[in-house]
């Protein structure tokens, strides 16, 4: 046996009971003896209070989760998980934000996994955090629940830290032992953390955190550590158990056709929990269960508004908000708050763009044209409010590129509280909730947000126009273009005289997409009212008459476009003199036309002599001189001069890859055509290679459904027929076929030419003479 010192053989947190026996009898009781008892006394006095205490389980709060609670699996198993996850140097060891977009259900989340573990903690203490006078009342219930005494004769400071209450319930949680069970305190509602709610976080070894919040920051109010989950929209199951919870229909399974309804409705609310609930609440109280889904859809398209704004069963859902209310909070707060920025009225004016998606190439395009742009369409002379210089700042130029730290201080904002989320890939942007759009287009509605949105979209088609290397963009910078009628234009300001500029200018980006029709109804548009107000013979009228031409030649309105061009090329000629570079360009269109009607010697002369004299007037390596070479080249190949087409054709192609690139469209369609005089010579390796490269290159800069895409999917087509592997050809030309007639109309001589193609080989009929048809001519 070996003696130790007392101090070592005793802990210094325990009583110290000495006794009158050896070693052994420390450790062994003959009997239950003096000593016996004593030690069993000693352990019941430190135990009772302990097993008295579990038993009282206190669990204080004041909400419930809401019958229609619908189970979020991954969201809950994600909670569960964060919560459990160690931080030994922060202020509470465990902690977890859950954090989203208003209306996605954190709250009832958060209430989920109360219910659930509500025997893993005592006490449960829930703080509603919206603002100061809730955290105050919410401290005085848990003092109550938990029997604290709190000297109400203390001086009350105007800080919530100073509370008497609020102290006593820090320094309970904060006192907690190992000894103690785990405690868990909820902080719901933390949306605004600028007064100080950081400052009456609970903390303690003993404690878990769990604080609901729309600031994605939020998790910075645990010093030393806090995992975080962001709630997102509902998944479609979720969204229809939801609305379904509110019908109780007999029998069952629910009909298909309900269904199908209620995934209707979610689609419509953008799977916003909030939203769901509400309508769910709406189609309750109708009469006919089986009905109400289809009705709440017919009310929903014709009365949006009420039914959003609509606080008749508020009650009855799991929040007290509604969508129109329910980020009242947050607005309100940013806009206070970040008023420099002024993130509501950027977040207001993004909402003007098409499916609340805005990339950052348009303000970056509209920035390089927004200062020359506004002069074009509003009288410059004019003195504008003081307001539009917010426009200015968010598109501001600085003489080399768009200076974006305006938009980005109040894009910021906007994406910490969830109002934006940003958006990846080849376009950068951010993108926004449907509803979050709807609610931010009732903000500050006396403001020019429509107005705004004209100026923007018609400077970044301006700027377009000009920079052909990323012509890729086209396809979502059409989806942003407003109504732009007569009416709508007149409503937003614009005079009459300036109509043509706002038409001219977005109908080349529609004519340069390949919408054809749409740019027809610009560009007649834009002729009628400059022929109207400065005349015939004026330079703007016969811009205007040459721009309509094309959209006709595009659509293979030969005759139309031929009388169009001829006026503009005898008048052009008459004031402008015929060497001209607008009339030269007139004369090229109209041999475009000639060519198109297979007029090849009329083309020819033509084309010759705008060589000739673009050559000498631009240079040789000019893009217009360039493209008169390419057509000439084309005329070549339909003569079946093939060696002196295939000449012309490998000079463009070599210079447009150096001066424009490899994959710009112009370089493309030289490519394209190159391949089609290898492919009347018989080289169809060289033909094949040359047209797999275009359309590849063409689908991912274009898109698909571009129609000069469409055009190198029908030549690859062609091309595989002639070397015999007709599954495949059939298959292209199907696939190319069908996008045509539902892109370009059943009519269009584009997809004429594939349907007849098409069915010579589906019937057998090895014949190919199509292919001048599916030539692309340089414009």
């Amino acid at each position: 046996m070996q003696c130790v010192r007392e101090q070592s053989a005793t802990y210094s947190k325990v009583d110290n009971i000495g006794l009158p026996v050896d070693h052994y009898g420390l450790n062994k009781f003959g009997s239950k003896n003096g000593n016996y008892r004593i030690i069993l006394r000693k352990l019941l006095e430190t135990i009772t209070p302990i097993v008295s205490q579990k038993q009282r389980q206190l669990y204080s709060v004041p909400i419930d989760t809401v019958e229609s609670y619908t189970e979020r699996h991954r969201l809950s198993a994600t909670v569960n998980e964060k919560l459990h996850v160690p931080h030994q140097k922060a202020s509470v060891p465990y902690a977890l934000t859950i954090h989203g977009l208003g209306g996605t259900g954190k709250t009832q989340l958060a209430l989920k996994y109360v219910k659930d573990h509500q025997d893993d903690y005592n006490p449960i203490l829930w703080i509603d955090a919206k603002d100061e006078d809730s955290v105050r009342s919410s401290f005085e219930r848990c003092a109550s629940e938990l029997q604290l005494s709190v000297d109400r004769t203390q001086t009350q400071g105007s800080s919530l830290l100073d509370s008497p209450t609020v102290q006593a319930v820090l320094r309970w949680l904060y006192s907690r032992k190992d000894t103690d069970e785990a405690w868990l305190a909820i902080i719901d509602n933390a949306d605004d953390v600028s007064w100080g709610i950081k400052k009456v976080l609970p903390k303690g070894q003993r404690g878990s955190v769990i604080i609901t919040s729309q600031d994605s920051q939020s998790q910075k109010l645990v010093d030393g550590g806090c995992e975080e989950v962001r709630v997102d929209t509902m998944e479609l199951l979720e969204a229809r158990m939801l609305l379904l919870r509110h019908l109780p229909l007999v029998p069952e399974p629910v009909p298909q056709d309900i269904q199908e309804d209620c995934d209707k409705i979610a689609e419509r609310l953008g799977y916003l929990a909030l939203a769901i609930d509400l309508a769910g609440a709406y189609i309750g109280n109708e009469t006919d269960q089986r009905q109400a889904p289809r009705q709440y859809l017919a009310d929903y398209a014709r009365h949006r508004d009420d039914l959003l704004q609509s606080e008749h069963n508020r009650g009855l859902s799991a929040s007290d908000k509604t969508v129109w209310t329910v980020w009242d909070t947050t607005l309100e707060k940013i806009e206070r708050h970040h008023a420099d920025w002024r993130p509501g009225w950027l977040l207001a004016f993004l909402a003007r763009f098409s499916d609340g998606v805005v990339q950052d190439e348009l303000f970056r395009l509209a920035s390089l044209r927004i200062s020359s742009v506004t002069r074009e369409m509003y009288d410059e002379t004019a003195e504008l409010p003081e307001w539009h210089e917010w426009l200015a700042k968010v598109l501001e130029f600085d003489g080399e590129k768009w200076h974006d730290f305006f938009y980005r201080q109040g894009r910021k904002v906007l994406i910490r509280y969830n109002l934006l989320q940003q958006s990846q890939g080849d376009w950068g942007g951010v993108r926004m909730h449907g509803l979050v759009q709807w609610r931010a287009t009732k903000f500050g509605q006396a403001m020019p947000w429509d107005r705004w949105h004209l100026i923007a979209t018609t400077a970044a088609c301006a700027q377009l126009s000009k920079e052909t290397l990323r012509p890729e963009f086209r396809r979502h910078m059409v989806t942003h273009i407003p109504d732009l009628s007569r009416k709508c234009l007149t409503r937003l300001g614009i005079d009459e005289a300036r109509m043509p500029f706002v038409w001219g200018t977005i109908g080349r980006t529609y004519f340069d997409e390949g919408r054809w029709e749409k740019a027809e109804e610009l560009h007649m548009q834009e002729m009628e009212t400059r022929t109207r107000l400065l005349g015939k013979e004026h330079p703007s009228t016969l811009t205007s008459i040459a721009n309509l031409a094309s959209t006709y030649r595009n659509q293979g309105r030969w005759k139309e476009a031929e009388e169009l061009e001829v006026q503009v090329i005898e008048t052009s000629a008459r004031v402008f003199g015929e060497e001209n570079l607008s009339t030269l360009t007139s004369i090229a269109n109209l041999a475009s036309t000639y060519w198109n009607q297979g007029r090849w010697k009329e083309a020819e002369e033509l084309e010759v002599q705008v060589i000739r004299i673009r050559k000498r007037v631009l240079g040789e390596k000019h893009p217009d001189t360039l493209t008169s070479i390419a057509n000439l080249a084309l005329t070549y190949w339909n003569q079946g001069r093939w060696k002196e087409a295939e000449e012309l054709g490998v000079q463009v192609i070599q210079t447009r890859k150096r001066v424009l690139g490899k994959e710009h469209p112009d370089t493309l369609t030289s490519m394209g055509n190159q391949a089609l005089t290898y492919w009347n010579q018989g080289r169809w390796k060289e033909a094949e290679e040359l047209e797999v490269q275009v359309m590849e290159t063409s689908t991912r800069v274009l898109g698909e459904e571009h129609p000069f895409t469409l055009i190198s999917m029908a030549n690859l087509a062609c091309t595989w027929r002639s070397q015999n592997r007709i599954e495949e050809a059939i298959s292209m030309m199907e696939k190319c076929f069908e996008l045509q007639r539902r892109i370009l109309g059943p009519d269009h001589f584009d997809t004429v030419s594939s349907r007849k193609a098409l069915n010579k080989w589906q019937g057998g009929n090895n014949e190919i003479k199509l292919r001048s048809d599916f030539l692309s001519l340089d414009m």
